[in-house]
């Protein structure tokens, strides 16, 4: 009798681990899932903010495009000039003068993806997006930041200044190293047409290195813009 309660006894606790084990297995996967739902909605919220970055910095870089144009109508308007034979100047000539001289920053917005970075990158589940976002901030979009003459140390820098100063009556006013002409030019030499004449030939090749880093950082954005949307959308089904 003392043996049939022992066995009873046995199956009843058994029953009661077995209960036990069964509610921590349901309580583990309950988390697992409630972490793997953070996850994913952080997943979305760090995805949707790189999305916004890369929609700002497509808009930034129509932006500079604009300018670099309106900047390339401006040498246009001084060479035109120059190759009219007249030398008193106007206004007109003084604006585009200044504005042929006006450097432009191209750079990105790398805040979302460092947030990311700094997160942890494997939330993003997508290997090959996870991939591709990586490769964009750390490898691609760095080849594309430029500063105008503000970090340069090449020779057009050196050059314009050189150039400028050759023009002898000019007024240069210096202001967040960007370059502003106040006073009016008599070009009545032939060592100023020609010093500015350098001037805006090296200017085009500046425009030309602008507008080949804006059209690379262009397809940049697009190349990661395309599958980001895709995933997003993804997320909302």
């Amino acid at each position: 009798m003392n043996q049939g309660k022992t066995t009873k006894y046995f199956k009843y606790a058994i029953g009661e681990i077995i209960l036990v084990v069964i509610g921590i297995l349901i309580a583990l996967q309950i988390n697992t899932q409630n972490e793997y739902r953070k996850d994913r909605v952080y997943e979305n919220q760090a995805l949707t903010e790189i999305y916004t970055s890369l929609k700002r910095d497509a808009q930034n870089n129509d932006n500079i495009m604009i300018n670099v144009k309106r900047r390339d109508n401006a040498i246009n308007y001084i060479l035109s000039f120059l190759n009219s034979g007249n030398i008193e100047t106007d206004s007109i000539f003084m604006y585009n003068l200044n504005q042929s001289c006006l450097d432009n920053k191209i750079n990105y917005d790398k805040g979302a993806y460092e947030t990311l970075k700094s997160k942890g990158l494997e939330y993003i589940k997508n290997d090959s997006l996870r991939s591709l976002i990586v490769k964009t901030y750390e490898l691609s979009f760095p080849r594309t930041e430029f500063f105008g003459d503000e970090k340069r140390s090449d020779l057009v820098f050196e050059k314009k200044d050189d150039l400028l100063e050759k023009l002898l009556d000019l007024d240069i006013i210096t202001q967040d190293k960007t370059f502003f002409i106040s006073e009016s030019v008599t070009l009545n030499t032939t060592e100023k047409r020609t010093a500015l004449k350098r001037l805006m030939y090296q200017q085009i090749q500046l425009s030309r290195r602008y507008k080949e880093l804006l059209n690379r950082q262009l397809i940049y954005i697009n190349r990661l813009l395309i599958p980001l949307g895709k995933e997003l959308r993804k997320s909302e089904t």
